[in-house]
């Protein structure tokens, strides 16, 4: 069963309406959805406890008894690997609620130890010895057990769900995922990983992302490259949005002098090989592909004005062994982050200075546009967006009637 709504945030209605609505004076989100610890907490109460949240690659936890402990809406976790599975549990002695692995490291060992009273947990979370307590392993395996968390492997990647009761990451993730099977991201290999601490708000990455109108002032390398406009946004079924610009005619790959192998995914066609496909997972996963490897960002959001982001760069195996040199992609995007992070952080500094106001979305922002309608949605429903998602069309539509519904529950 889904868990009921739960009160929205304060936020000025007038301006939720006109982005649910479309209307031509339809602006930004409210000052406040990017500096509001209460809309802060919010988004992390419905999207990161009730969605699902990718923890990472599943090879960082590769060999059987490889443990990683993170942490996901201030709750801490445990990844393990078993055998042939990968577990989560909560990262808590079921005995007086010690840390099994401290917050942010990770470790090889055959079991699951707690360093307090020395209990024992076997990789499949079952307890296996309890010192001076006899035969209580036996007695009661289950339920002294570790606290299992729901968890699905998608596509190389990891999620988890911390309320238990989103529908299917599959469902979530719509025909996002025979998108990109062409690519094969399970048996991608990570060459490179930078991690960043963005001081703005996770939704400025989000939107920043979902638009190239400020790819000419902001990335002069990135322009040289790819094409800025003349892009086509994905018929989208599920909680992503995206779409893809063209390489330039010059350039062969995403790199800084445009060079790059002459080597292509074995099922791409000859027109998406040119393409730079472009797809942001809701909440916080974006996956850029091109034809000779894939980039992937995930936003940890930690407060209202602070963002981490893990930025992963991921090849073939074949290309590899074919002697490529991997560098050319991770100095690129390294690059290209820091100008994206850099104009975020701008930003978020301006929209605190009083009087500011949101202008209106360009012609190029209509993907932007729609996350938006999203955000607004979420704050006027207390629920999480649902998937599949509807047709372009048919989404204002829908945010309207369900914001009507609860007569406009979270708004002044």
């Amino acid at each position: 069963m889904r868990e009921t709504p739960i009160a929205g945030p304060q936020l000025p209605a007038d301006a939720l309406d006109r982005i649910l609505t479309g209307r031509p004076d339809a602006a930004g989100l409210p000052t406040e959805a990017y500096t509001s610890s209460e809309v802060h907490d919010y988004e992390r109460e419905l999207l990161q406890r009730r969605g699902w949240v990718c923890l990472g690659r599943t090879d960082e936890v590769a060999e059987r008894g490889a443990q990683r402990a993170v942490s996901v809406a201030g709750e801490g976790l445990l990844v393990v690997r078993d055998i042939e599975q990968t577990r989560v549990f909560v990262n808590a002695c079921r005995h007086r609620g010690h840390e099994l692995v401290r917050s942010g490291c990770a470790i090889k060992r055959s079991t699951v130890w707690c360093a307090y009273h020395a209990w024992v947990y076997r990789l499949d979370g079952t307890l296996r010895t309890a010192p001076r307590f006899g035969d209580l392993a036996e007695r009661d395996p289950v339920g002294m057990g570790l606290t299992p968390v729901r968890s699905e492997e998608w596509h190389g990647f990891l999620f988890v769900n911390l309320s238990g009761d989103a529908p299917p990451l599959a469902t979530v993730a719509g025909n996002l995922g025979p998108l990109l099977t062409v690519y094969e991201p399970a048996g991608l290999v990570r060459t490179a990983s930078h991690e960043y601490d963005v001081v703005a708000n996770w939704k400025l990455m989000v939107e920043n992302y979902l638009e190239c109108y400020h790819c000419p002032s902001t990335h002069p390398e990135l322009s040289k490259v790819q094409r800025t406009v003349h892009g086509m946004d994905f018929e989208d079924e599920g909680l992503w949005l995206g779409g893809f610009l063209d390489l330039d005619n010059s350039a062969r790959s995403m790199s800084l002098d445009g060079t790059g192998p002459d080597w292509t995914f074995p099922l791409l066609d000859e027109e998406r090989a040119r393409q730079v496909c472009y797809h942001a997972l809701l909440p916080g996963l974006f996956v850029t592909a091109m034809h000779d490897y894939l980039v992937v960002h995930r936003l940890e959001p930690q407060a209202a004005d602070r963002t981490r982001v893990v930025c992963d760069v991921l090849f073939p195996a074949a290309l590899l062994d074919a002697g490529a040199d991997p560098g050319y992609a991770a100095e690129f995007w390294d690059i290209t982050n820091r100008q994206d992070w850099q104009a975020c952080e701008s930003v978020q500094r301006g929209i605190t200075r009083p009087g500011f106001a949101p202008g209106p979305l360009a012609p190029e922002e209509e993907g932007l546009g729609r996350f938006l309608a999203t955000m607004a949605f979420l704050y006027r429903s207390g629920e999480p967006p649902t998937a599949p998602w509807p047709a372009a069309s048919k989404l204002r539509d829908r945010n309207l009637a369900a914001a009507g519904a609860v007569g406009g529950r979270g708004a002044r």
